[in-house]
């Protein structure tokens, strides 16, 4: 019955993952936000994004923005 079981793998990065679950105009607010560097620290918007319910790692926005992720792959 379990002959050939593998473990899932997710290949979207946590970004990509976070930016799918808002709706439009939030999701272009992030993706701005993601992408303005100079504004933006990674941790600056994480931690803006968690006070507004929105949970993503300053690692995880690093690594999207350094395209070290799946996104990049």
């Amino acid at each position: 019955m379990l002959e050939g079981l593998e473990p899932v793998k997710n290949y979207r990065c946590k970004a990509k993952n976070t930016a799918d679950s808002l709706d439009d105009k939030d999701k272009k607010i992030f993706i701005e936000a993601l992408s303005d560097t100079d504004k933006w620290s990674d941790k600056g918007l994480s931690v803006a994004l968690s006070q507004r319910g929105v949970n993503i790692s300053n690692e995880a926005i690093g690594r999207h923005r350094k395209q070290l992720c799946s996104c990049y792959r």
